[in-house]
């Protein structure tokens, strides 16, 4: 169900005139949905839609002079900013600005307004050509396009729609999820919403096994970072299954049960929280998920941090922030804990030695000048061997084709700016001539950036 607003309208209008549109909100304003229907109105007009999942099949299903329509969801990131995928789509510009330049295609981009607004952003210029903010002044809701909405979605009769949609920036988002599932007393959800899924998850443990069963498949969805494969509960169970399994059912207060159970209680699941895809469990949309993540961060964070995805821990866990930090605005950010922290940089090193440097250092947390030197206190409690064979780790993990692959803890650290980082690297031997696999050194890093601090250090050791 399609509610025209303004906002929409002015997509179409921008798309006349531009090749390239990014359609930038927090999440739960509609940027997908409108960006899907924009799609479909030119598909009408004889134009092949392309969903563009991965910056390199904007490059693989371009055709100079075929009428395409390119939509990028949740582009560089669907929490906060991602350098990687940053440096993945900067690699692409060429192409962008070719099928730009090419009257017959049109690119639609989402992208949530903080990874927008991240300075990171501002090098894919010509994705900042034309943006359509859709809760500025100009594009956000009218009464009359929430009345609408609210009739579409969830019936007529409100005395008072202004109080309901005080949280506008969501209202889209809370009428369809609201549409999806009853969620009792429809102001009570509106004012909240994070409450009142806070308290329908503490009702599960309420409910005997098969409630906390529902609460731990949903617990390990955000284990697995909103991408659960129906594979992972097929075949046999392995040593890894078992501990996640364990602890994961220990933690939300019940004995451990097979994974069969567990499947069979997420798809009772399917279409309230969850939905399945192509074989893949995800949440019904993108800020469910955040509050779920959240939600299991205040509730089950040591099994987070010991068995989530990588990218779950090094993006959604912050220490220490303060009102200041960048992040601190960003809705659903999980605290670590002084008491957690140990923990936390166990797994930190652990995915370092495991090859996933890119991960590790794109985590931001080594922003804060303060995380680093705990870091460093811990890393120098470490026996050498060990210290220098971090400091010389290579990028194993991402995929060849991505310019993070073979990137190193010093190329990485030289580009941030790290100096403390960079000096502690030193002190273990570091290799200072060793280059990423496309042959950018740790010196071109901090050259380019800049740095002159961690530039004389490099030069002090290579000459």
């Amino acid at each position: 169900m399609f509610v025209s607003t303004r906002a929409s309208d002015y997509v179409m209008e921008c798309l006349q005139d531009n090749s390239c549109v990014t359609l930038t909100a927090p999440s739960g304003a509609g940027k997908s949905f409108i960006a899907r229907h924009t799609a479909r109105t030119l598909q009408k007009a004889g134009y092949k839609i392309v969903p563009v999942i991965q910056p390199d099949d904007i490059r693989n299903y371009y055709q100079p002079g075929e009428q395409t329509v390119f939509v990028v969801d949740d582009i560089c990131g669907n929490f906060t900013a991602n350098q990687q995928q940053i440096d993945n789509w900067k690699q692409l510009l060429p192409v962008v600005d070719t099928i730009i330049a090419d009257k017959c295609c049109k690119i639609i981009v989402s992208c949530r307004l903080q990874v927008y607004n991240d300075d990171k952003f501002n090098t894919l210029l010509p994705f900042k050509s034309c943006e359509c903010n859709l809760i500025s002044d100009k594009l956000c809701l009218t009464s009359k396009e929430k009345n609408s909405i609210a009739s579409e979605y969830i019936g007529t009769g409100f005395a008072d729609l202004d109080k309901l949609s005080e949280n506008s920036d969501l209202f889209p988002l809370l009428c369809s999820l609201y549409n999806e599932e009853k969620h009792g007393d429809v102001n009570n959800f509106f004012e909240n919403p994070y409450i009142v899924y806070e308290n329908e998850i503490d009702s599960l443990s309420r409910q005997g096994d098969e409630g906390k069963c529902k609460k731990c498949s949903l617990a390990l969805l955000v284990i697995f970072n909103n991408q659960l494969r129906e594979k992972w509960f097929q075949g046999g169970i392995t040593n890894a299954q078992t501990k996640i399994i364990k602890d994961t059912c220990e933690a939300c207060g019940m004995n451990s049960i097979p994974k069969a159970n567990l499947k069979t209680e997420l798809d009772t699941l399917v279409g309230t929280f969850v939905c399945k895809q192509d074989g893949i469990y995800r949440t019904i949309h993108d800020k469910l998920f955040d509050i779920l993540a959240y939600y299991f961060g205040q509730k089950i964070i040591e099994c987070l941090i010991e068995h989530s995805d990588s990218d779950l821990v090094h993006e959604r866990f912050i220490w220490q922030t303060s009102p200041d930090e960048e992040n601190s605005n960003i809705d659903f950010i999980i605290d670590i804990s002084d008491d957690h922290l140990e923990l936390y940089l166990e797994r930190f090193i652990k995915d370092w030695l495991a090859g996933e440097v890119a991960v590790v250092f794109s985590n931001n947390n080594m922003k804060i000048s303060s995380f680093r030197q705990k870091l460093i206190q811990y890393l120098q409690q470490l026996d050498k061997l060990q210290q220098v064979k971090l400091a010389n780790t290579k990028d194993t993990v991402e995929p060849k084709e991505s310019c993070d692959y073979g990137t190193t803890s010093l190329v990485w650290n030289c580009y941030d700016g790290y100096t403390d980082m960079v000096q502690w690297m030193l002190r273990n031997d570091v290799v200072v001539d060793q280059c990423r696999d496309d042959g950018v050194s740790g010196l071109f890093m901090a050259s380019q950036n800049v740095h002159t601090d961690i530039v004389k250090l490099l030069l002090e050791r290579i000459l």
